[in-house]
């Protein structure tokens, strides 16, 4: 049987938890504080971002079929206008099966079950940001082991072959093996068959040529270019060669 998307971890819960953690944040901002990793960005831009991506996801998965990314209208604080648009998310994402066919642009696990863990992971990264926008340490960044585990796996299965389709491939130039030293869990990554094919997961049994370790937070976050590639470890040079490079939109 096929594991939902997200189906280690209460995607739900965590979708919720992490929502009200990112509408804490921007109470806490003006909303003029540039956002380290959005370049060009304030804290408002990266609110209306998230809060427009949570109703494009939730227009997607009421209507069942694909829509574009809509441009909100705001009126009133943005922090109670991204409030009430998180509530809203988990409103629609809460009355729809998890089993319903539903489209999503990887064409990939195209269930409603693929958007409250997509959701759950476009927040976490972005409350990482918020946190470096406010100028929080590297110590308040940590996302819990399970969620970025999940975030890994998301990257690799979905972001990975969605870069290459689009032309952007990510540098893939032999089998890396990563590591999440605080779970005893590991991904290997091998080139695809052909130039234009995507990277393809192996067991993770499988020889590697190339092995990235750090914790699972370090590991999901270097990924999404938050942290540098000095919290991690490696063995080779063709992990550092990949973080260096696009891995995610």
């Amino acid at each position: 049987m096929t594991q939902r998307p997200g189906g280690q971890i209460d995607v739900f819960g965590e979708l919720g938890a992490a929502t009200s953690r990112f509408a804490d944040l921007v109470g806490q901002a003006t909303g003029d504080e540039a956002v380290p990793a959005c370049e060009g960005w304030t804290v408002r831009d990266l609110a209306v971002h998230l809060g427009a991506i949570h109703r494009w996801a939730a227009a997607i998965v009421i209507g069942g079929q694909r829509v574009p990314e809509p441009t909100p209208l705001i009126a009133g604080p943005i922090g109670s206008w991204y409030a009430g648009t998180a509530e809203a998310l988990l409103a629609v994402l809460r009355a729809v099966s998890p089993d319903e066919i539903v489209p999503n642009f990887s064409r990939i696990d195209e269930t409603a079950a693929f958007w409250p863990r997509r959701q759950l992971h476009e927040t976490t990264v972005h409350v990482v940001d918020l946190q470096q926008a406010l100028g929080h340490g590297a110590g308040q960044w940590a996302v819990p082991a399970q969620i970025a585990a999940d975030g890994i796996d998301e990257v690799l299965r979905i972001f990975f072959p969605r870069l290459t389709a689009g032309g952007r491939g990510p540098d893939v130039r032999s089998r890396i093996r990563f590591v999440a030293a605080d779970l005893d869990r590991s991904w290997i990554i091998a080139p695809g068959e052909g130039e234009s094919d995507p990277p393809v997961q192996m067991p993770p049994t499988a020889e590697a040529d190339a092995v990235v370790t750090g914790s699972a937070s370090d590991l999901y976050l270097a990924l999404w270019h938050r942290v540098p590639p000095e919290s991690l470890q490696f063995q080779g040079d063709d992990g550092l060669a990949l973080l260096a490079g696009r891995t995610t939109p």
